[in-house]
């Protein structure tokens, strides 16, 4: 079911090239709305979407091609995990920022895996919901900072690896370069024009990089592998 749709001002039609577009999905209609009325002051902003279930989730993002998506983890006819492939199928450049009220153990590796962007606990602040927005939309990361625990547990599971471990010493001068730009959260996309080389061979040695220091997506090396 649809819970709402925001009618734009015409201020917002005007500047929709500029301001980041948000769809919302989640069932609990308290907590979709209580979104929907923190983001109404941020101005590059808009909450084009608010709905309740997978079908529609998918149906507006067809539509509205949202820059970012709100995606709760438990919908009533599918778990946001298995949504976000099919998102990206869409538009591979939607940023999905995951919304979980319990844990979210045992989600966090499969959702990084299928390419969200970031988790969000429910009892997060309205200042890291608007960083994961834009973060999302520019193709970067975030996770609110109560889901530390989780991520040491689940990606993790022992303390945060040293960046200049034995696996870090089997990199080339190359790989490192590209590590640390993947680390600053630059796409492949973006690190190719900053280092002059194709895309192609940016992920070429990204494979390398997963494969070196036995992480499973670019994700777990941000969150392992952060230098100064």
């Amino acid at each position: 079911m649809r819970i709402m749709k925001r009618t734009l001002t015409r201020e917002e039609e005007g500047t929709m090239d500029s301001v980041i577009k948000v769809l919302v999905v989640d069932d609990h209609k308290l907590f979709a709305l209580g979104v929907l009325a923190l983001l109404s002051s941020e101005p590059d902003i808009v909450v084009t979407d608010v709905v309740s279930n997978a079908e529609e989730c998918l149906r507006m993002a067809e539509i509205v091609s949202p820059h970012t998506v709100l995606l709760d983890i438990n919908l009533p006819d599918s778990c946001g995990v298995d949504m976000i492939s099919k998102i990206k199928q869409i538009d591979p450049d939607i940023g999905i920022v995951m919304l979980t009220g319990l844990s979210p153990l045992g989600h966090i590796d499969a959702s990084l895996a299928q390419g969200a962007s970031g988790f969000l606990l429910k009892d997060c602040t309205k200042e890291e919901m608007v960083t994961a927005i834009r973060k999302a939309a520019r193709g970067e990361s975030y996770f609110s900072q109560s889901m530390a625990p989780y991520l040491k547990e689940e990606l993790v599971g022992t303390p945060q690896q040293d960046p200049h471990d034995d696996k870090m010493a089997l990199l080339t001068s190359r790989e490192v370069e590209i590590l640390k730009l993947v680390v600053t959260g630059l796409r492949s996309k973006e690190i190719a024009e900053n280092l002059r080389i194709t895309k192609r061979t940016v992920d070429y040695h990204i494979g390398n990089i997963l494969l070196k220091l036995e992480v499973k997506s670019r994700m777990e090396i941000v969150l392992k592998y952060k230098m100064d």
